[in-house]
């Protein structure tokens, strides 16, 4: 009898499930320019993630636990890691960041939810609890925001990086920084204010990306109160304006 191929299993898994806000709206308008506006963002990202891994030799990948996967779909983005990947909240959550950053720069805001549990992701198949509950947590939220539960938290300080092996808690409060409080047990990466840190090369820098942030607040703001994403960009609008100083902008 021929031998059964042995299976792949289930893994614990983090999964960042991101949808591009405004994306079917913009694609409504056709014509050259919505069109290069969109191949352009995702183009950004494609380059960004098609290829998770590369430049990673296979020992290395081995011995950190790395086996970080990526999937874009039309406005969705997809990006899971393993759970026990040394460093790896600390890298998911600068993903997620890249992600919202590169958005910003072509005019977009981005929802999405970060989940921990078990899942399959292997190139363009993915399946499992733990993508269904950070697909369900995106399309309930109604803020564009990132969110995830505190348990990463715990991930980070319990699989630090190997330059911090034995300093957990300092992992932890690292990716503290550029995380705020929705509710308990509830966090968003707070991408009013991380541009510095993560991106640019100081605030100067930071205006002219959050100016652009800006902009497709006080767009969204303009199509008035009965619109639906308004309430969004309303709480938008108020989280900018805790920090407008600090990059030399007029609040809104």
């Amino acid at each position: 009898m021929p031998t059964r191929k042995k299976l792949p299993q289930y893994e614990r898994r983090v999964v960042a499930f991101i949808d591009i806000l405004g994306f079917k709206n913009f694609l409504g308008k056709g014509g050259d320019a919505s069109f290069n506006t969109i191949y352009n963002a995702l183009a950004e990202l494609q380059d960004r993630f098609a290829k998770p891994m590369q430049g990673w030799s296979t020992g290395a990948k081995k011995a950190l636990n790395i086996n970080t996967q990526a999937l874009q779909v039309s406005d969705c983005l997809i990006i899971s890691r393993l759970a026990e990947e040394k460093g790896g909240v600390q890298s998911m959550l600068f993903d997620c960041a890249y992600a919202i950053h590169t958005l910003i720069r072509h005019g977009f805001l981005c929802r999405g939810a970060i989940k921990v549990g078990e899942m399959y992701h292997n190139g363009n198949m993915l399946f499992g609890e733990a993508y269904v509950r950070a697909y369900l947590a995106e399309e309930s939220e109604r803020l564009p925001i990132i969110k995830f539960d505190s348990e990463l938290f715990d991930l980070a300080r319990q699989y630090p990086a190997p330059s911090n092996e034995g300093f957990g808690s300092w992992e932890e409060n690292f990716v503290r920084q550029n995380c705020k409080q929705l509710m308990t047990d509830t966090y968003y990466l707070d991408y009013f204010t991380d541009y510095d840190d993560r991106f640019g090369p100081g605030e100067g820098e930071a205006s002219v990306h959050y100016h652009a942030l800006r902009q497709i607040i006080v767009n969204g703001l303009a199509l008035g109160k009965n619109a639906s994403p308004y309430e969004k960009f309303r709480w938008a609008a108020d989280q900018f304006n805790l920090s407008a100083n600090r990059f030399q902008l007029p609040p809104i």
